[in-house]
């Protein structure tokens, strides 16, 4: 079986928050003893159509300069983080989409976690935020934490929301590889809405409290074998009674929480993360790093 979180591909732009990625993919591989890979994507200029060059030499000279210079550039960072991270570097450029190499690159060398700062560098394809964030998560088959933080520190307080299905497993799992030393809070929300369609058919209020009953006690039990299985101290569990995904923002908001895990998908294989699910809306919602499986 593949090691989880092997290795690490922390891509950059060059911006801050790139930075805040690297720095952050840098620890997690302190911590777990995998390789960092810091990658960088030099943009085609023939995804500019007003800026085409004349000839293709001249387009050609022109990408591989740039990722000479991308190339120079993660070394120089490279030896940074050397210095400062007991973690063994690798560095690589692409040329083309951001979303689409990043992609390529976790799948070639079978990638355990990529991480991408969550606003970087502005231009005609909002280079990590926005629609290239979301394509990354689309197109990458391994875990990925978009970094939010402003600032580097280590990860205090995390909020691992679980829907209970069989891949929700993974969340606080790969919770606790992340940040094997912060406090951990296992969330469950047991969604009201199925209740307002209850009372919609004219449900009895009786039957409608009997299946709350039913279903949390199940909640608490599937709750209390996930946390066995983790062997943690640092992990304590939480049901909420309330509406997705506002509740799980809500949590993180009181918890001043520092990081979020969630799933891509949800109970359907079909509400995949770019779809709208409640995984997107979370973390389009929350103003800390968010960690997706």
């Amino acid at each position: 079986m593949k090691e989880a979180l092997h290795p690490i591909v922390a891509a950059t732009d060059f911006s801050a928050h790139g930075e805040m990625a690297v720095l952050r993919g840098a620890h997690i591989a302190q911590k777990s003893g995998k390789t960092l890979h810091l990658l960088h994507v030099v943009h085609p200029l023939d995804i500019y159509p007003e800026l085409m060059l004349s000839f293709d030499s001249h387009l050609k000279d022109y990408e591989r300069l740039k990722q000479a210079n991308g190339l120079e550039s993660l070394d120089q960072l490279a030896v940074k983080i050397r210095a400062n991270f007991d973690v063994k570097v690798q560095t690589a450029t692409r040329i083309g989409r951001p979303h689409v190499q990043i992609a390529e690159y976790a799948k070639d060398e079978s990638a355990g976690l990529v991480v991408v700062g969550f606003s970087g560098e502005k231009g005609l394809l909002d280079v990590i935020m926005g629609s290239t964030a979301l394509r990354i998560l689309r197109h990458t088959p391994c875990a990925v934490l978009l970094v939010r933080n402003p600032e580097f520190t280590p990860y205090k307080q995390v909020v691992a929301a679980v829907d209970l299905t069989p891949t929700s497993v993974r969340v606080p799992s790969l919770a606790c590889e992340v940040a094997p030393t912060s406090r951990i809070e296992v969330v469950h929300v047991y969604d009201l809405k199925q209740e307002v369609l209850d009372r919609d058919v004219d449900t009895k209020n009786s039957d409608v409290k009997s299946y709350r009953e039913v279903a949390m006690r199940h909640i608490e039990d599937e709750l209390r074998n996930m946390l066995e299985k983790l062997d943690s101290k640092h992990v304590s569990s939480m049901v909420i009674n309330g509406y997705l995904p506002e509740s799980i923002s809500a949590r993180v908001a009181e918890l001043n929480a520092d990081l979020v895990v969630l799933g891509k998908k949800g109970k359907s294989n079909l509400q995949e993360f770019v779809l709208g699910s409640v995984s997107k809306t979370v973390a389009e919602m929350v103003n800390c790093d968010v960690l997706l499986t």
